[in-house]
């Protein structure tokens, strides 16, 4: 699925990547993706009956909006200093990533399980992400005679993600928590104005 997620991104958004439209798929992407992250710091915290490690959890917040911001201004600038910087903070995020991981250990094989398919999950679509961001580089000519793919459906990323969340372990803390933790395409404001037709 990892794979999957990288091509099916990664055709998309060559296609257009002297537009600007890479970016709200980013921001898109990212809106999942974090909190994704963040829930899998939530699992091992219930598994492992301790404290979340909340100063990790911030920084992956504060990364993915910086990436939000610096993509941005990318899109807008052009220059290779902006591709620099947002290529740096795509990094730090990985970085972030890489340390959910090595914290994501707990003895319960069931709860690993899930761990390992949220976290490959995740990781897929953080790949997805470095893989498209039109860096500093130009466009080739066959680049622009590749046909486009839809672009990675979001809707499909949270179904598979809450479906692999929600899956009951048999350990009983963590199967208390984890259905508070699902992820959701929209915000509350807007799952709340369409009457939670948007989810």
């Amino acid at each position: 699925m990892r794979k999957a997620l990288i091509v099916v991104l990664s055709f998309a958004l060559l296609a257009t990547a002297c537009s600007t439209a890479w970016v709200s798929t980013l921001d898109s992407i990212l809106a999942a993706a974090a909190p994704a992250l963040i829930n899998i710091l939530q699992i091992v915290s219930a598994a492992n009956g301790q404290p979340m490690n909340s100063n990790l959890a911030a920084k992956i917040s504060g990364d993915a909006g910086a990436i939000k911001t610096l993509a941005a201004d990318f899109a807008k600038d052009g220059g290779s200093d902006a591709c620099t910087t947002l290529q740096n903070a795509v990094a730090t995020y990985q970085v972030d990533q890489a340390l959910v991981l090595q914290l994501a250990q707990v003895k319960d094989s069931n709860t690993q399980t899930k761990i390992s398919l949220l976290a490959d999950l995740v990781s897929g679509t953080i790949d997805a992400i470095t893989a498209v961001i039109p860096a500093c580089q130009v466009p080739t000519s066959s680049a622009k005679s590749i046909k486009a793919e839809p672009p990675l459906n979001v809707r499909n990323f949270v179904a598979s993600y809450n479906g692999i969340l929600t899956a009951r372990t048999g350990n009983t803390a963590v199967d208390a928590v984890t259905p508070k933790l699902v992820i959701h395409q929209h915000s509350k404001l807007v799952r709340y104005a369409s009457l939670s037709y948007l989810k």
